[in-house]
């Protein structure tokens, strides 16, 4: 599955993107795994990202978003998250609306009922759903196949991405087809695969339930305390850093 398509940066709305980020996360500036993370995504560039609680990583999630709208107040963009939580979904939802970005919870979206279709949600910003969801041929159909869909989804986010590796199988078997999932996505757009807990055996074996090939860029933290000096920004394959 090759992600990378190395899209320009236009510098100026990335600069504003950034400080209207941190003002509305009521953080200082940008610390270099989120920067790299999040442009990444805005050149199209598929990554794994892994960096320890604490670390502030789901702020690289919304950079493309911010970035988007400084290019075009109208864009309407927006950001598919794969979560494996109810309770986690629930609080980032709650955490974007109290800071002004539109949100919404698709973990127990039931494609029977006609007044609630996934199309709806895409006048949402972020749109935050399960793997048990997001692999329901209704929800393809309904909202990853659209061009409405493929003209505003600007990245994939795939959350505490470890639970790959420790939840497929018999327990959550729907772990293990996450990657067909992003084979439904469109191809265009790049995918931010995350987590606080990824040895280099977890992030191999996620490489290969992803399909990932070799295209694709790492970003990783170490788990030392100090861990904003450990940085890795290491890239896979042809992607140039």
């Amino acid at each position: 599955m090759d992600r990378t398509i190395h899209l320009p940066i236009d510098e100026t709305a990335l600069e504003r993107a950034e400080k209207k980020l941190c003002d509305t996360f009521g953080v200082s500036s940008f610390r270099p795994h989120q920067q790299r993370a999040g442009q990444n995504i805005i050149q199209g560039i598929s990554t794994v990202y892994d960096v320890p609680t604490g670390g502030g990583k789901t702020l690289s999630f919304w950079y493309p978003l911010f970035y988007y709208s400084e290019i075009d107040s109208c864009s309407g963009k927006a950001v598919l998250v794969i979560s494996p939580l109810n309770a986690l979904m629930d609080a980032q939802v709650k955490e974007l609306e109290a800071k002004g970005i539109q949100a919404e919870d698709l973990f127990e979206y039931d494609s029977t009922d006609p007044s609630k279709p996934p199309m709806r949600r895409l006048k949402h910003q972020v749109i935050i759903t399960s793997p048990e969801t997001a692999l329901k041929s209704s929800f393809y159909e309904q909202l990853l196949k659209t061009e409405e869909f493929k003209s505003a989804c600007v990245s994939v986010v795939v959350d505490e991405a470890h639970c790959i590796a420790e939840w497929g199988g018999d327990f959550r078997p729907h772990y293990d087809a996450v990657g067909k999932l992003l084979a439904r996505c469109p191809s265009h757009v790049p995918v931010l695969i995350a987590s606080a807990t990824m040895p280099q055996d977890v992030r191999e074996l996620i490489r290969e339930t992803l399909d990932l090939g070799d295209n694709y860029a790492t970003v990783a933290v170490s788990n030392a305390k100090s861990n904003v000096r450990g940085l890795d920004l290491g890239v896979s394959g042809c992607v140039d850093d």
